[in-house]
């Protein structure tokens, strides 16, 4: 879910010479680059981003060194936070109420009346629950937690609506719906992307989203204005058309069932100082205290078309990610580590959209939301288990 460069309805149909980005009413617009044709103004256009496939990654607070190598992450991990997702939910998570139309443009207008958000056996729906009044937009599910994190495991259990032009995702998002955070808003204080996939995909993406501020256009980040993102920016992201370095598989997806949804998948995000890994269904073993002592990737299935079942991003082998080195040291000194804008805290963001991605048939405010993209009416995301473990 991310940001506009221009003021027309949305942002994919922007030329294709959009260099510099502006929008002082909207700042999240968010880029959202899961299908062709991607028109969206990014920093710069790169040859696909070399995620790492080795690499070690520190713990700030402890000094402590991980191993991390070809996916498998061996360390000591102890659980820091299973989040309550029964009756009592309200105390972990915040409801969203916004409208998607200076969002994503998709279709949703996040609301909490009860039926778009609620719990049932102890696990947290998130559904798209009804057409909205004139049938321009589909009333749906987002949350924020209310805590804050920083480095560790984040271990989610859950099964994710497919189809129907349904774009759900479990990603992380500075403080506030608008990405404020401690280098200014969206996406100078970044993004990280653990799940996405849009309608009939049966994969998902893993996505970093940085930025530097930019008045004078994206030429080069060595220019960078030191406006906290407002209202010029620039967005450096590790996902493109072109670029499959951020794809991992899952499982097919049939469209032919009503309200189709994937099986039930665990969803593993390693964040460390200069290095975040992606997992589906690893294998996870435990110590005899109940420690979390290492994160290992299950052989992609048959038919998977060469992706794999992990993914990994190193600060040192991704050029977006260096991008915005520039930025971080000449306006942020003394505050912005190696590793910005991915050294701070950030909440965890469940969602529901449906439409505005690019390709998509339907997008706020249109009919189509419900005459082509109705279908989606009755999805649900449903969250079984959600963990975060700290190491040492």
């Amino acid at each position: 879910p991310r940001q506009s460069c221009h003021s027309a309805p949305d942002r994919r149909t922007a030329t294709r010479e959009c260099n510099r980005c502006r929008h002082p009413v909207t700042p999240l617009a968010m880029l959202r680059l899961l299908a062709p044709p991607a028109l969206a103004c990014l920093a710069f256009l790169l040859p696909p981003a070399l995620a790492g496939l080795r690499g070690d990654a520190g713990n700030g607070s402890s000094g402590r060194r991980l191993e991390a190598s070809y996916g498998v992450l061996r360390g000591s991990f102890r659980l820091a936070k299973r989040f309550r997702l029964g009756a009592d939910w309200r105390s972990e998570f915040q409801t969203d109420q916004i409208p998607d139309s200076g969002l994503t443009h998709s279709c949703a207008t996040y609301i909490d009346d009860g039926s778009t958000v609620f719990s049932r056996d102890n696990k947290l729906v998130l559904k798209v629950a009804s057409a909205c009044g004139g049938g321009e937009c589909l009333y749906s599910g987002r949350v924020m937690s209310k805590e804050t994190f920083q480095y560790g495991l984040f271990v989610f259990v859950a099964k994710i609506p497919k189809c129907n032009y349904i774009w759900p995702a479990l990603w992380l998002l500075p403080q506030s719906v608008q990405g404020d955070g401690a280098y200014g808003r969206w996406p100078c204080s970044g993004e990280i992307d653990v799940m996405e996939t849009v309608h009939d995909q049966g994969f998902g993406a893993f996505n970093l989203v940085g930025g530097y501020g930019s008045d004078s256009g994206c030429d080069s980040p060595d220019r960078a204005e030191c406006n906290r993102c407002l209202p010029g920016f620039c967005t450096s992201t590790t996902y493109g058309h072109y670029n499959m370095q951020g794809r991992y598989i899952v499982e097919p997806a049939d469209c032919g069932r009503a309200h189709p949804t994937w099986q039930e998948h665990t969803f593993v995000l390693s964040w460390q100082p200069d290095e975040l890994i992606t997992w589906v269904n690893p294998h996870l073993s435990y110590d005899d205290n109940g420690h979390l002592v290492s994160v290992t990737p299950r052989a992609a299935p048959v038919g998977a078309d060469g992706l794999p079942t992990w993914r990994s991003h190193v600060r040192q082998r991704t050029p977006t990610w260096q991008a915005v080195r520039p930025f971080m040291q000449r306006c942020f000194p003394g505050v912005a580590g190696p590793d910005a804008p991915f050294d701070k805290g950030f909440k965890i963001v469940m969602n529901i959209a449906i439409g505005g991605y690019d390709g998509a048939p339907c997008m706020w405010g249109r009919p189509e939301c419900t005459t082509v993209c109705g279908g989606a009416v009755g999805s649900e995301l449903v969250l079984s288990d959600m963990t975060i473990w700290r190491q040492g």
